[in-house]
């Protein structure tokens, strides 16, 4: 009986012995698979922060390198200003050191004879050293250049003080004028054409006192605007457009004493614009009632004038006489030239024995 139970219990132990073998080898098993995904994890672990920290470093690189560039242009830029700056003062200090040179050491020697020369008188001076009469004389001749150039032709050719725009604008503005523009007549004239003065000679002719030369002046001559009985000639400078003498014509016959003083009149009032139109009126017929041939001047401000009667040969041969208002500066004439100055006779005339309201009536 014995045997036969352990015969029967045998074969139960060795199928337990061989479970417990297999739980082992796969608790082994088991032990080892855990331990080689332990040890895969933490080597995926240990790679992910190795390129997290990779990646860091190369962000803070690229930054410090972008910084650093950065600084590198600031730096670049201030290298070159700094190098532009000491270029310019390099410039600077080359122009000064061009401009100031430096003075050659004097002796005391030399300070004391040149303090001697500089307190001798300029006769001695001028022997001792013959530069300076040179110069004086150079700059006398420069003096004596310059007076011809700008102050000989002005003084060949004195200057009433108006342009020909200027007394244009005044006659054909004037008063006398005027009313008569308002009756329906004009005695103005339009901007007269230049010419050639030995083309076409004055019409005082021989009897012209103050003239200019043609390297001094340019000569004006032409009719009035409305009528051909009368023109107007001149001459202006070419230093300044001033004008140096102006003569307004007028054809006269033996019924024309009225329009002889219209004409007149208006000159006058051209000349002084602060008459009224009586009193330029009342000048020109004292000129046209003392007229007997005297060819001097009437004097009154800056300007003087005079009536002239000369003849002209016009087309077809015939001989016309002219009534010319001949006006100069006053500057321009001598003593002996001069009949009057009304400055001072129309200064002691009363207002009572003008012939105001006798011109009035005849306008």
């Amino acid at each position: 009986m014995s045997k036969s139970k352990n015969k029967g219990n045998k074969p139960q132990q060795n199928a337990d012995e061989k479970l417990e073998k297999q739980v082992e080898e796969t608790a082994a098993e088991l032990e080892e698979t855990a331990e080689e995904k332990v040890e895969e994890a933490a080597e995926e672990i240990v790679e992910t922060t190795e390129e997290a920290a990779n990646e860091a470093v190369d962000e803070e690189a690229s930054e410090e390198a972008e910084a650093d560039g950065e600084e590198n242009n600031e730096q670049e830029d201030s290298e070159e200003s700094e190098e532009s700056e000491t270029e310019e003062e390099e410039e600077e200090n080359e122009q000064e050191k061009a401009v100031k040179i430096p003075d050659p050491p004097v002796s005391e020697e030399e300070k004391i004879a040149n303090e001697k020369f500089r307190n001798l008188p300029l006769v001695e001076r001028c022997k001792q050293d013959p530069l300076i009469p040179v110069c004086v004389i150079l700059a006398i001749l420069a003096l004596i250049v310059a007076g011809i150039y700008f102050l000989l032709p002005n003084a060949m050719t004195p200057s009433m003080g108006i342009t020909l725009q200027e007394f244009q604008q005044r006659y054909n503005n004037g008063e006398v004028n005027k009313s008569l523009v308002n009756s329906g007549a004009d005695i103005g004239f339009r901007s007269p054409p230049y010419v050639n003065i030995n083309e076409t000679p004055s019409i005082l002719g021989d009897k012209e006192i103050i003239s200019a030369k043609s390297a001094y002046a340019d000569f004006f001559n032409g009719p009035l605007k409305y009528y051909s009985i009368g023109g107007i000639e001149g001459a202006t400078r070419k230093s300044d457009g001033m004008l140096s003498y102006i003569r307004v014509y007028v054809q006269y016959g033996d019924s024309d004493f009225n329009t002889v003083w219209l004409y007149a009149s208006n000159t006058i009032s051209a000349l002084y614009p602060e008459l009224s139109m009586y009193q330029a009126m009342d000048i020109a017929m004292k000129a046209m009632n003392e007229f007997n041939g005297d060819e001097r001047y009437y004097v009154k401000g800056d300007f003087a004038y005079r009536l002239v009667a000369v003849k002209k040969t016009g087309d077809g041969g015939i001989e016309y006489v002219y009534i010319v208002v001949d006006v100069v500066p006053r500057s321009a004439l001598k003593a002996d030239q001069i009949r009057e100055d009304l400055d001072v006779t129309l200064a002691t005339i009363p207002t009572s024995e003008s012939v105001a309201e006798t011109s009035a009536a005849t306008t």
